[in-house]
């Protein structure tokens, strides 16, 4: 991992992954990430990842040291809060994995059946971790996302 901290690479910038990619999970459940993912992966964070999902229509693969920083954040947080018991009830169903020397990540049967993730996917950078979703049902997300006109104004607002 560079130096700078979890979420930082060598001059202090916020490591950042980009992009949705086309990418299949093979009949033992592996999952291969797409080259631009799986070198930035590997060259700011190594190879060990935590996969677990947040929620029932996707996977988040997060870097070790970024999955560990997520970990701090929970513990600062109310333990009895119901929110956060539900989430951490959720998240623990994840594993930690190790990327193997093909880029490929063996996701575990539970967890592909809790979000119904196997064959066709899509692999989408999400700025600090990976998103992996079935493909038809990213496709249908992408379709229902379409911004309303409050969404936007509220969106010029702060100024992105």
């Amino acid at each position: 991992m560079r130096s700078g901290g979890p979420l930082q690479g060598q001059g202090g910038s916020v490591e950042r992954f980009r992009g949705g990619f086309p990418a299949t999970i093979d009949a033992k459940g592996r999952v291969k990430l797409p080259a631009r993912l799986r070198e930035q992966l590997e060259a700011d964070f190594g190879r060990e990842v935590y996969v677990c999902s947040f929620f029932p229509h996707e996977l988040r693969v997060y870097p070790l040291a970024v999955w560990q920083a997520v970990e701090e954040q929970l513990l600062k947080k109310p333990a009895m809060k119901p929110a956060v018991l539900k989430l951490v009830e959720r998240v623990n169903y994840g594993q930690l994995l190790e990327m193997d020397d093909q880029g490929r990540i063996l996701v575990p049967a539970l967890l592909r059946e809790m979000v119904n993730v196997e064959g066709e996917v899509v692999v989408s950078g999400r700025i600090n971790h990976l998103a992996v979703t079935n493909r038809t049902r990213a496709a249908s997300f992408l379709e229902e996302a379409s911004l309303s006109d409050e969404e936007l104004e509220e969106l010029a607002q702060l100024e992105l």
